[in-house]
């Protein structure tokens, strides 16, 4: 009853020298991880609707070509006849370039049907309806200048989400090693302990300081502390792996896009050019009975391949630039 009937205690914990900020930095490095994520997430949907607008340009393109291909095929039908009509002419050449004619038809329509897939795969892609129409698309002419593999790779591990956000994780790691060796510390707390009279008089008040001895379990607490070393140890061998995966993607898709460059543009010069020139030079003999009809389907149908090829070639560039920009996209690029 001296002492007073009611008795009041508080005990404050004292934080760590360090503790604080280890977490901040822990908590801020899992941030940036799922950030790293999440831009992966968005840069890997924008380069699958990237490609697929390139293959509909593509597809467009084919079109436009085996249209051109099958007005030629009608004005020789048209020649063929005329020929077949003189005494001395034959109605073969005719009868086979109709052939050809219906053949090249068939391979149009189900160009066009392809067509309309790619676009429809295209809307499921921008979650547009299936059915919206897209406009006829066009490839560029001549290539875009291809990055140099050096250059690129040099910037894997400043622009590559996944091994950004790996470093991150490391860097969390490291937090969780510097929060077990701050965990073996002494804790201090300090208390404060009142006596009262139930009537609301002072009685006494004593402060105190606590504190933990650690010693005692220093094992389980050096057990935590290799336990996150090696976490740590582990997270920057991960980074580096993933840097070299990332590295022999990029040093593939910065060949195939120079390659596919030099071929395109090999295959807009000269070799175009000479195929026309033969082209036009065994039309006029046929034209005149000095060639036969199988030697100029034949310098056509090459013609419409080099045609095709080229355009192939500026289409697989853009597509392996594509690759290039998910694996090291733009610093800019969120």
């Amino acid at each position: 009853r001296d002492d007073g009937d009611v008795r009041l205690s508080f005990e404050q914990t004292l934080p760590r020298p360090g503790m604080y900020e280890a977490n901040l930095a822990k908590a801020e490095a899992l941030r940036k991880a799922e950030v790293e994520g999440s831009r992966s997430t968005r840069l890997g949907i924008s380069a699958e609707a990237a490609r697929s607008v390139i293959e509909l340009a593509l597809a467009d393109e084919a079109i436009a070509i085996q249209t051109t291909q099958l007005n030629w095929l009608s004005s020789m039908v048209g020649n063929a006849k005329q020929r077949a009509a003189n005494p001395d002419g034959s109605a073969a050449d005719a009868l086979r370039l109709d052939v050809d004619l219906a053949k090249e038809t068939q391979v149009f329509e189900a160009a066009k049907r392809s067509r309309d897939g790619l676009a429809q795969q295209l809307n499921l892609i921008l979650g547009r309806p299936l059915e919206s129409a897209w406009p006829t698309l066009k490839l560029q002419n001549s290539p875009a200048p291809s990055p140099l593999a050096s250059s690129e790779i040099a910037r894997i591990p400043y622009a590559n989400p996944e091994v950004r956000s790996m470093r991150a994780s490391a860097s969390a790691a490291h937090a969780d090693t510097h929060i077990a060796d701050r965990e073996k510390q002494p804790a201090l707390s300090v208390g404060v302990e009142t006596g009262l009279y139930s009537g609301g008089d002072f009685r006494d008040a004593t402060v105190g300081l606590k504190m933990t001895l650690p010693w005692f379990n220093e094992s389980s607490y050096n057990a935590k502390i290799s336990a996150a070393r090696n976490r740590e140890r582990s997270a920057n061998q991960n980074i580096e792996t993933a840097r070299l995966d990332v590295a022999s993607k990029v040093l593939t898709a910065a060949t195939e896009a120079a390659n596919a460059a030099a071929q395109a543009r090999a295959y807009s010069g000269e070799i175009h050019d000479r195929a026309v020139e033969a082209t036009h030079s065994i039309e006029s003999a046929w034209i005149s009975s000095k060639a036969s009809l199988t030697d100029l389907l034949e310098a056509n149908r090459t013609l419409l391949s080099i045609r095709l090829e080229q355009r192939r070639f500026i289409a697989m560039q853009l597509v392996a630039l594509e690759e290039l920009n998910l694996l090291v996209p733009p610093t800019n690029q969120p």
